[in-house]
């Protein structure tokens, strides 16, 4: 009908945008990068509901950012909506993400309207970037995920809190508390230094094999 094809206005618009489309391009290399499963860049283009649904939030975050109008607000909403809906993703569309995103599986990711992502971020299945439930009386109530990091599945990160740069949370970790940069996060904010990472069975480590003696 009209509002569809309205709406489908806005959506080719949006992505017609320099920034966003930069950013969309910078979502696809990041696949190529992080995941072996990627052969090329057509493949998550067309079947990797991760990137669907993060373009879908950037298209959500251009008109609720925009906001001329009531209508560019209930148009974001609807589309985070949609984005819930057929992906189970569920983002707000006041969160700001970066460029070179990947969320992988993404099924059951949820990212709160005040929460801000950096770029170069790898985020698994069952994410959640949330409040902790107490009244912020309009106060940033989501955590700031810098650069470079890494969210395992199922890790729960709550509360305006910081986790810096080239972090990794573990996955099923509850992180309530800010995470110095470089650092591994597990458990329940247990974060953990070089002191606490036995050394390998074959005595050789690299950035893509460890493992935590917990």
């Amino acid at each position: 009908g009209a509002e569809s094809a309205a709406l489908w206005r806005e959506v080719s618009s949006a992505l017609a945008a320099p920034w966003l489309l930069r950013c969309v391009v910078c979502d696809l290399y990041k696949i190529l990068d992080v995941d072996p499963a990627a052969t090329g860049l057509l493949q998550p283009l067309l079947y990797f509901k991760g990137f669907h649904a993060l373009t879908l939030h950037r298209v959500a975050h251009h008109l609720w950012a925009r906001d001329d109008g009531p209508a560019d607000r209930f148009a974001a909403l609807r589309l985070q909506s949609a984005g819930a809906s057929l992906f189970s993703v569920d983002i707000h569309p006041a969160a700001t993400i970066g460029p070179g995103v990947m969320l992988d599986h993404a099924s059951g990711v949820v990212i709160g309207g005040t929460a801000v992502v950096g770029s170069d971020v790898y985020m698994l299945h069952g994410v959640t970037l949330g409040a902790t439930g107490k009244p912020m009386h309009g106060a940033k109530r989501h955590p700031t995920i810098a650069d470079s990091v890494t969210l395992g599945a199922g890790a729960t990160v709550l509360g305006d809190i910081l986790v810096g740069s080239g972090v990794t949370v573990g996955a099923s970790a509850v992180v309530t508390r800010a995470v110095p940069e470089g650092s591994t996060v597990v458990g329940v904010n247990k974060v953990l230094d070089g002191s606490q990472r036995p050394p390998s069975e074959a005595g050789e480590e690299d950035d893509y094999t460890w493992f935590y003696d917990i």
